[in-house]
């Protein structure tokens, strides 16, 4: 609820969410630039985890509740889901000390959902920068995509160096998004007052 005369504003939580697989992305550009051993796997599955797990708690109430314009929850609520249950799934396969292959399979298909909606971002100019937006979604993507070669054949690095450039694009990307947002969100809600607080009695 807002004040009368106040722009009516909307919660989202898109600002976590983005430096949230950010640092995903990070954290998985420097497990395929190690290429560890398979008893020195486990030290990323917390990080693995904890990127997952943010992705699910912003992800999941996107898909459900719509707190953005439009399609934007499509664009960023159901790619978010994807790849934050793949990173669940790596967590607890590198914990487990299990073949990485099999995640990795599964993340290269959300990773070419990334890169089909980066490309539809750019056909329907959504957000207010398509071209950086797109690029974010399609290096995301892509870098995704290369991580099962890169697992695959650990002893080829092309794919693995690749993958992590890649993703590190898509990290600065969406990293600059994710702080400009949590920026703007600070200044369009300052004067924002609950509904509970506008309702509340006037002292006496």
């Amino acid at each position: 609820m807002t004040q009368k005369g106040e722009p009516q504003l909307f919660t989202d939580y898109l600002a976590v969410m983005l430096v949230g697989l950010s640092a995903g992305f990070v954290i998985l550009a420097h497990y395929l630039y190690r290429n560890p051993e398979p008893g020195e796997r486990q030290a990323w599955a917390s990080g693995f985890f904890a990127t997952g797990l943010l992705g699910l708690l912003t992800s999941v109430p996107m898909i459900v509740i719509w707190p953005l314009p439009g399609a934007y929850n499509i664009a960023f609520g159901e790619p978010a889901l994807y790849l934050s249950v793949a990173f669940i799934g790596a967590a607890i396969t590198l914990a487990m000390k299990w073949d990485p292959l099999i995640p990795a399979l599964y993340g290269f298909f959300g990773g070419l959902l990334a890169v089909v909606v980066g490309l539809r971002i750019a056909n329907l100019g959504l957000t207010s920068a398509p071209a950086l937006a797109a690029t974010g979604y399609i290096t995301a993507g892509l870098g995704g995509m290369l991580t099962l070669p890169a697992i695959n054949w650990r002893s080829r690095r092309f794919f693995a160096l690749a993958a992590a450039v890649l993703l590190g694009i898509a990290a600065v990307i969406f990293l600059f998004t994710g702080y400009e947002g949590a920026w703007g969100h600070l200044a369009d809600f300052a004067k924002w007052v609950p509904g509970s607080m506008l309702r509340a009695p006037a002292a006496k």
